[in-house]
């Protein structure tokens, strides 16, 4: 919650905006210290507003305002990420709604979701040729399966955080496997 800030100044004293004649005064009467009052709960306000374009870039927001900006492009925050991995899930939010469904976009989102560290695959069961010759089988499996491979991701709750992220980027009629991996430094 934003609130007073003692010592902050106001960039525009109430005081020095009246005209001349109510400026002339002693800083003992109660006029001038009555207006300091309102200097100084309106700092803060001012103070946030000139900065206003760091208050909505993720990458520079206070936390509270990462998790507020979140809301704005429809991610819903799991309280086990880091600062630092919420911040780069909300910067990379509109990418990830573009390519969701895709594979690059799965691996994209499962990979915020699990840390920089984790080495993720996405492999998929269809899949793509063509053939002069007709009758030719066609590549791939008949049915859909999407297999996700994430190294390092042996704790139980940062598997149940990558269910969570595939839920809502997998196509909803396609099954879904996740692999966990020991990483390579536990082996």
């Amino acid at each position: 919650m934003r609130r007073l800030v003692p010592g902050l100044a106001s960039p525009s004293p109430m005081l020095q905006r009246l005209p001349g004649v109510y400026q002339d005064v002693d800083d003992a009467d109660f006029f001038p210290r009555f207006l300091r009052a309102f200097d100084d709960s309106l700092a803060p306000t001012i103070a946030t507003l000139d900065n206003l374009s760091a208050y909505v870039d993720p990458r520079l927001a206070p936390s509270d305002f990462v998790d507020w900006l979140a809301t704005w492009v429809d991610v819903s925050m799991d309280g086990g990420w880091t600062l630092e991995q919420r911040r780069a899930i909300v910067s990379h939010a509109a990418g990830l709604h573009h390519r969701a469904g895709t594979l690059e976009g799965i691996r994209d989102a499962v990979q915020l979701a699990a840390g920089p560290d984790a080495e993720v695959s996405v492999e998929d069961s269809g899949a793509v040729a063509w053939s002069v010759t007709p009758g030719t089988d066609p590549p791939g499996s008949p049915e859909p399966q999407l297999r996700v491979t994430v190294t390092g991701a042996d704790d139980p709750e940062l598997r149940g955080r990558i269910a969570r992220v595939l839920v809502a980027v997998a196509p909803a009629h396609v099954p879904w496997t996740l692999v966990p991996t020991a990483s390579e430094e536990q082996s």
